[in-house]
């Protein structure tokens, strides 16, 4: 690892002028006009479901990394590593595994059967084979300790419930398939390995290699050729045993219950670290398709952390997946928190005196909308038109007296400063 050495800035120095790190990206308004509506539907649907929020750091020690990715070099060659205080960190390039560190580390009794319904959001980065950065932003439903396929059934239900808040109803398909235990996987694979075995020359070259690591691999591939040859494969479904089975038809049997239009992909598998029942969620418009998350059981990754294995389903999205579904289906791109009231001072003595109006708006829960800039009050009724608040106070130099106006049709009234907190709840209907 390279040290940095600490350069001594002139005072009179002229600074470069500071820029965002290739690779990165910032996200407001102006960028991603459908974040907020995200990230309110997200937050929503969440609670509505009784997951709370968690948020983990950003870095972890390497061997939380290591651990959960043992099985999977091709991953850490992903990581960007630090180190600080003699101790080797790692950025995070998926919010999965902090979230189980966490789990891990806060659960008092490893064998406590308690449940935990947690929802996590936060950006992630990691590096390709040029070094150059990657960064995404992700988000995830995960439930942990003793459940059974109706908690499985939940976590199906409040995703397929984001994407329909979201307006993505018509183009959104549900995948479904089951992929057994560690040891249904092991024979599985083998059988898969066979199958494929004398025809790598119709295989791209990602899928050649996943024939020397994870075949199952090759099943998650999107090109045309490999989904083409492995179509005739043998299904998983097939070499699980009755419990299994049985397990898989009452997480189907729960989905009819909630009416959820899933497709049986029998050909379907999760990532690796991945096992039982396993489901992606897709966008799909013209010829663009777009993966909005995926959802699959991580005992296996949970048992790389704590030498056994326990209870963990979850969901994980990418918001950056969701937000290119609503650009493509046209979606209203704004979530505006319409404001009720919208202040209209007129000068700085009056301005000064809105704010303490401003204050008694928001301390009964009225949205508030204010330009305490240098606008005539032309400019300032035409804002107060285009931020659709109902009600514009106009705010003169008398200090009692406070104008109301009905924004839509222009008609305005008096009223003493002491009285027009009744009448503005009174016009809202509060």
């Amino acid at each position: 690892m390279q040290k940095i050495a600490k350069k001594t800035i002139s005072p009179t120095a002229k600074l470069p002028k500071a820029g965002l790190i290739t690779g990165l990206r910032d996200i407001g308004a102006q960028t991603n006009p459908y974040w907020n509506l995200i990230m309110h539907q997200l937050r929503g649907v969440a609670q509505l479901y009784g997951f709370q929020p968690v948020e983990t750091a950003i870095l972890e020690e390497e061997r939380v990394y290591t651990e959960f990715y043992k099985t999977q070099p091709e991953v850490l060659d992903r990581i960007m590593y630090a180190q600080t205080g003699g101790k080797p960190l790692g950025v995070r390039s998926a919010l999965l595994p902090s979230v189980l560190r966490h789990y891990v580390q806060n659960k008092t009794q490893l064998d406590e059967q308690s449940l935990s319904k947690w929802l996590y959001i936060g950006n992630v980065a990691e590096i390709d084979e040029r070094q150059a950065v990657h960064f995404s932003y992700q988000f995830g439903l995960e439930v942990l300790g003793t459940f059974n396929h109706l908690t499985e059934a939940q976590v199906v239900s409040a995703i397929w419930d984001l994407t329909q808040r979201l307006g993505l109803s018509e183009d959104v398909s549900l995948e479904i398939n089951t992929m057994g235990d560690a040891a249904v996987q092991t024979a599985y694979s083998n059988v898969l390995k066979d199958f494929l075995k004398g025809k790598d020359f119709e295989l791209c070259e990602d899928c050649n290699n996943h024939l020397q690591g994870r075949v199952l691999n090759v099943l998650r591939c999107d090109k045309v050729g490999c989904q083409l040859l492995t179509a005739e494969a043998p299904a998983i479904v097939d070499f699980l045993a009755p419990n299994e089975k049985k397990r898989f038809t009452d997480i189907l049997e729960a989905l009819d219950e909630l009416s959820l239009p899933y497709q049986l992909n029998q050909l379907y598998v999760g990532p690796e670290g991945s096992s039982g029942t396993s489901l992606v969620i897709k966008y799909k418009k013209g010829n663009e398709t777009i993966v909005i998350g995926e959802a699959a059981h991580h005992e296996l990754l949970l048992k790389n952390i704590t030498g056994k294995p326990m209870p963990a389903f979850g969901f994980s999205g990418s918001l950056s997946g969701l937000s290119r579904a609503m650009e493509l289906s046209e979606i209203e791109a704004k979530h505006e928190i319409h404001s009720e009231v919208f202040l209209v001072p007129l000068g700085e003595l009056a301005s000064k005196r809105s704010l303490r109006l401003f204050r008694d708006l928001i301390a009964v829960d009225v949205k508030v909308h204010d330009h305490f800039g240098t606008v005539g009050v032309k400019n300032q009724l035409k804002l107060a038109e285009e931020s659709k608040a109902p009600i514009a106070l106009i705010m003169g130099q008398k200090e009692a007296m406070v104008i109301l106006r009905d924004v839509k049709s222009g008609m305005q009234e008096v009223f003493s400063y002491d009285k027009i907190i009744v009448e503005v709840k009174k016009r809202l209907e509060r």
